[in-house]
């Protein structure tokens, strides 16, 4: 008799343990997910300071030359590519743009301010095959310029 309840006990701990499971499971991917929505920000983000600081402080000859202007905003979109390889090279869409005061770095005059703003969509890494979520992460850096 001793071991026939001995059974049902083992019987019982594992019928539990087949209902709390897929919540346990789910309360572990949530925060999984998180962390990897910060980190993705994170880089984004510092991606996008170092571009902003590159461009702010790149030399007052080459921001007022036209053909040397476009040269310095593509070192500063090669900078934030370079850190953006960091999340998964070649598989994170993005977009990058360069400004200074509002529109493309052409070389005229002096910019008063530059922008670097990154945005990228973050695939579904739990599910990748059967779902279609993204997540839109945007970064935007306005500094001055600094350069002389």
């Amino acid at each position: 008799m001793i071991r026939a309840a001995r059974w049902r006990q083992r019987g019982i701990a594992a019928v539990e343990l087949a209902v709390v499971l897929p919540l346990l499971v789910l309360m572990l991917a949530f925060p999984v997910y998180l962390g990897r929505v910060l980190w993705h920000y994170a880089v984004i983000q510092q991606a996008a300071q170092d571009g902003a600081r590159y461009l702010s402080k790149a030399p007052l000859a080459e921001m007022s030359n036209p053909a040397r202007a476009a040269a310095v905003a593509s070192v500063a979109e090669q900078i934030v590519a370079a850190e953006l390889a960091e999340l998964a090279p070649g598989s994170v869409p993005y977009i990058v743009s360069v400004m200074c005061d509002g529109r493309t770095c052409g070389g005229i005059v002096k910019p008063a301010n530059v922008r670097v703003g990154v945005q990228v969509l973050m695939q579904d890494f739990f599910f990748p095959g059967y779902t279609v979520l993204t997540l839109p992460l945007i970064a935007d850096v306005n500094y001055p310029y600094l350069g002389r």
